[in-house]
């Protein structure tokens, strides 16, 4: 958001933590398309508002190389929506735990408004990337 923010060295280690982080990621999403509520534990179940999140940043930095993760977390998500439009399979707060069991046991049957703000986000930034490939379809411009 700032000018020039790529002169302002916090920001280019924030950019590129980022930018590290989504590389990362990739490699850990579910085949469902969610990654796990612990990315690096096979077993975890898939979190609706952490995939959100990721997905909504990778839509955010606009590299076209998210574009298939993006289309599995976009599937993830909308498959995890009521009829009644709630986001299911939020978990709820979490705290630092003890270990891995401590996440995993984290309860997933209410609606929490994290999880249906990050899908929000998520779903917008996908309609708004969608609209300006449209307004822009003549001039060759692809964002994804």
């Amino acid at each position: 958001m700032l000018p020039e923010a790529y002169l302002y060295p916090p920001f280019m280690h924030i950019g590129c933590s980022l930018r590290d982080q989504l590389a990362a990621s990739k490699k850990l999403q579910k085949e469902d398309g969610l990654w796990g509520t612990v990315l690096d534990f096979p077993d975890s179940y898939g979190e609706v508002s952490a995939t959100s999140g990721i997905a909504a940043a990778m839509v955010m930095q606009g590299n076209p190389l998210h574009g298939k993760y993006v289309q599995k977390a976009l599937t993830g998500i909308l498959n995890n929506i009521a009829d009644n439009g709630r986001v299911l399979n939020v978990s709820g707060g979490t705290a630092v735990m003890n270990d891995i069991q401590g996440y995993l046991d984290i309860d997933r049957k209410w609606a929490q408004g994290w999880g249906q703000g990050l899908a929000l986000a998520f779903l917008s930034s996908v309609i708004e990337v969608i609209n300006f490939n449209e307004a822009n379809s003549d001039r060759n411009v692809n964002v994804k």
